[in-house]
């Protein structure tokens, strides 16, 4: 018998429609119901649990925090898995936050989602759910997501800090590298690189039992006629997170962001740069001279969550701390 622990925290997954609206249903596991309804002989006990509920797109830092300590604080000898159900819009933040924190806690993680509430005719909340739970009964320890794309035969499983943010056209997540962790399907979980990662690579635990989230990091995307001179970091400001082009470019006028870095001695990191033997433009190229820090081969969800964790865990060391690789989420070059 599997004792899984199940961590409500809202999203689709866990709401309900009425009227045309989703509203989130606090209190209730409906996607546990209908597991147990369509696996009445399962050999899996669960227990729910709900440190808050809210709609993904209302997820906060403080959210993180609640929960990672949340998770640290249980005992994790009663359970031989936990599930984590969310909301689908910032399922890859949450992700990639997580899968730092927590790949170390010495039992399996999942974290799913859904496109549609539990009781749509269309969702994939049930092949989600039960995907995790095969999961758990096969996989290593670790953090791992869930989610099964819109038309595919079967669930995907992601390492979390490669998990890209879903498409706005056809709701898919994909991964960084493109390269799928995993897939589960009814005859079972297809393990494609899963041991081959696990034992090459290494992983970096964090002292968490004190983290607080009480610097923020600003995050900056450009686009055409963006006005830098409005982007100004406040006083409760770690450091800012340049995104690049995908050509790891950034307008010349970025230049002005960085001027108000170096005179407020705030770090202004570039992501995503490639490590690789391409020359780089000389737009980056002069805001790397003028005192930017690159961040290679990384996510912007990654870069994200792992900048937050710099500035709160390591704000005499930042820029060594984002070298080290914590869970796969720096890419390797071919």
């Amino acid at each position: 018998m599997k004792n899984i622990l199940i961590i409500n925290t809202g999203g689709t997954i866990g709401s309900h429609e009425e009227n045309g609206v989703i509203s989130s249903e606090k209190g209730k596991c409906r996607i546990l119901e209908l597991y147990n309804e369509a696996f009445p002989g399962s050999q899996t006990e669960f227990t729910t649990v709900e440190p808050y509920n809210i709609l993904s797109e209302n997820l906060e830092t403080l959210h993180w925090e609640m929960l990672i300590h949340f998770i640290i604080s249980i005992d994790k000898s009663c359970y031989d898995g936990i599930i984590i159900t969310h909301g689908s819009d910032t399922l890859s933040y949450t992700s990639a936050m997580l899968g730092m924190c927590l790949h170390n806690l010495g039992i399996p993680i999942v974290i799913t989602a859904s496109d549609y509430v539990p009781d749509h005719p269309q969702s994939n909340a049930l092949d989600n759910f039960s995907a995790s739970v095969k999961l758990i009964n096969n996989c290593h320890n670790g953090v791992y997501t869930v989610y099964k794309n819109r038309n595919d035969n079967s669930a995907r499983v992601f390492i979390p800090t490669r998990m890209q943010e879903a498409d706005r056209f056809n709701d898919r997540f994909s991964e960084t590298d493109g390269l799928p962790f995993g897939f589960i399907n009814n005859e079972g979980c297809q393990d494609i690189l899963c041991k081959i990662r696990h034992t090459e690579n290494k992983t970096n635990s964090l002292e968490l039992s004190s983290l607080r989230f009480s610097k923020n990091v600003l995050s900056v995307h450009p686009y055409p006629s963006i006005n830098w001179e409005k982007i100004t970091p406040d006083d409760n400001t770690g450091a800012v997170l340049l995104i690049t082009y995908h050509s790891g470019t950034v307008p010349e006028k970025a230049e002005l962001l960085l001027e108000k870095c170096l005179e407020n001695k705030i770090p202004l990191f570039l992501c995503s740069l490639k490590k690789s033997s391409k020359a780089i433009y000389e737009t980056s190229s002069n805001l790397l001279k003028k005192g930017a820090l690159p961040l290679y081969n990384m996510s912007t969800e990654s870069a994200y969550a792992k900048l937050l964790l710099a500035v709160n865990l390591s704000q005499d060391n930042i820029a060594e701390f984002m070298k080290k690789d914590i869970y796969f989420e720096t890419i390797q070059p071919e």
